[in-house]
């Protein structure tokens, strides 16, 4: 482990005078970033397939087309738009600068470059090049872009933000994910730029969550690089990118694919999962191990823990607890007397926040910091992310393994309508039958690996019973979802 560099950005602020047009340029990048206007839900949208890069040495703006702009549903104006600081992080033109505003009820954080007016451009394949703005200061009219969507401006934030350029001759868009956007020189290192910021300058939860497991030598994250940091605000982070990295969430859907595809069992089929769920156990047990190490432990109380799952599923979707297996499965929980300590969580886990290297499994998306999107297992009972006072929470670690568990189904049951939409194949027999060998897969994994019996109930059976009665919370809000 290395020293993160921590780099701040708030030594050259853009005058007032500025903020109308800024307001205005952060209005119609918002056409471009729905994930600003709307709540992350939880199983969050999965990271998209690599995109292409662009090559340095063509010609500028020659390269693929500019993508349509992402309808939002919601026209915004700049009369919508408070910008609470403005900074130049990349000052001349080509220049960088970076906005903090309020848009509604969240707070956004938008990269625009400043060029000269007919300067050339250098968009990057996937990337809406047009104008979003013009800006006058002392030194000229600028011409205001996302300088995310372009290979310029990403190379000069690089240069700001972790001190190194290099050659670089590739530049491509990493990943979007629901409040980031990561970016990758020549596959070696990646800068991901937070688009969400909580309302009043703090530490992003996720980037403080992925450094502590970092520092006590948890190495299933990619090592940090540099923190961007603005007024007690994080605005992104740098971080060693590994090539051909696959997303769990991609690899899960390849092997259902081949699985319909073939008919047969999961086990046969060529993309068998199994062996990938149970490495993917593993490296979750070891994060709980991290994650215990870094923050400590709580008492936890099963018998607690029951009632409020009780009472969240009770409100959604009572049908759920008239269900025999489910009444049986919650009373033996609630005559449970083991210890079941409570941690630091993920607060998200699920296919779409990790990725397969060739290194093994890899976690690259901490959102949402630890604040879980429910509050099955957590100390007090019910925290969750929309609960009132809710900080750093405490939860069992099975409760992360509920997410992935669900996950397991959630990825079955869309690969099965992706292929058959009608139904007709019927499907859902080898849907769970998937689904099945790849819980136990995982499950055998995390289970077996040295240390994490302390943190979880001994007994195999009580463990697997007390990850179920978790799921039944992500099982409700579905049904109550599609009601």
């Amino acid at each position: 482990m290395s020293p993160v560099r921590t780099v701040e950005t708030a030594g050259r602020p853009l005058p007032e005078h500025a903020y109308p047009a800024l307001a205005e340029a952060v209005a119609a990048m918002a056409a471009r970033h729905p994930e600003w206007l709307f709540p992350m839900l939880p199983q969050g949208i999965p990271a998209p397939p690599a995109v292409p890069a662009i090559d340095l040495a063509a010609a500028p703006g020659t390269v693929g087309e500019p993508a349509a702009p992402v309808p939002s549903g919601s026209t915004v104006l700049a009369g919508d738009v408070a910008v609470r600081v403005a900074d130049v992080v990349v000052p001349g033109r080509p220049g960088v600068v970076s906005v903090v505003a309020d848009l509604g009820p969240r707070t956004v954080h938008a990269l625009l470059g400043l060029r000269a007016p007919g300067a050339e451009t250098f968009p990057l394949p996937d990337a809406d090049e047009a104008p979003v703005g013009l800006l006058d200061l002392d030194d000229g009219l600028g011409v205001l872009s996302d300088a995310l969507g372009d290979a310029q401006y990403c190379l000069a934030l690089l240069g700001a933000v972790a001190g190194q350029q290099g050659d670089v001759e590739r530049v491509r868009r990493a990943w979007m994910s629901d409040e980031s956007t990561a970016i990758a020189f020549d596959d070696r290192i990646a800068l991901a730029v937070y688009g969400r910021l909580p309302a009043e300058p703090a530490p992003h939860p996720g980037l403080e969550m992925y450094l502590a497991l970092d520092e006590v030598g948890f190495n299933h994250v990619a090592a940090p690089i540099a923190r961007w940091r603005r007024g007690g605000w994080d605005l992104g982070v740098v971080r060693d990118y590994e090539p051909g990295a696959a997303g769990g969430w991609a690899l899960a859907l390849t092997s259902l694919r081949d699985l319909y595809a073939s008919d047969g069992p999961p086990e046969r089929a060529g993309a068998d999962f199994g062996p990938e769920a149970r490495r993917l156990g593993t490296m979750a047990a070891r994060m709980h191990l991290g994650l215990d190490q870094a923050y400590g432990r709580r008492p936890g109380d099963v018998v607690a823990w029951v009632g409020a799952v009780e009472r969240s599923v009770q409100r959604v979707a009572p049908e759920l607890l008239a269900d025999a297996e489910v009444a049986d499965l919650l009373a033996a929980l609630r005559s449970m007397s083991v210890p079941c300590p409570a941690i630091r969580t993920h607060g998200d886990f699920h296919l779409g926040r990790v990725e397969r290297t060739d290194l093994g499994w890899f976690v690259f998306d901490f959102s949402p910091g630890g604040t879980p999107v429910f509050g099955a297992g957590t100390v007090p009972p019910g925290m969750h992310a929309g609960a009132e006072g809710a900080g750093p929470v405490y939860r069992s670690p099975l409760a992360d393994v509920a997410d992935m568990l669900w996950s397991f189904r959630h990825v079955a049951d869309t690969a099965a309508a992706e292929r058959d939409p009608s139904g007709r194949l019927g499907l859902s027999a080898l849907a769970r039958a998937w689904e099945s060998r790849n819980r136990r897969a995982f499950l055998s994994g995390y289970l077996a690996t040295p240390g994490i019996r302390g943190l979880v109930p001994p007994a195999t059976g009580l463990a697997r019973n007390l990850a179920a009665a978790f799921e039944l919370e992500r099982t409700a809000a579905k049904l109550a979802l599609h009601a």
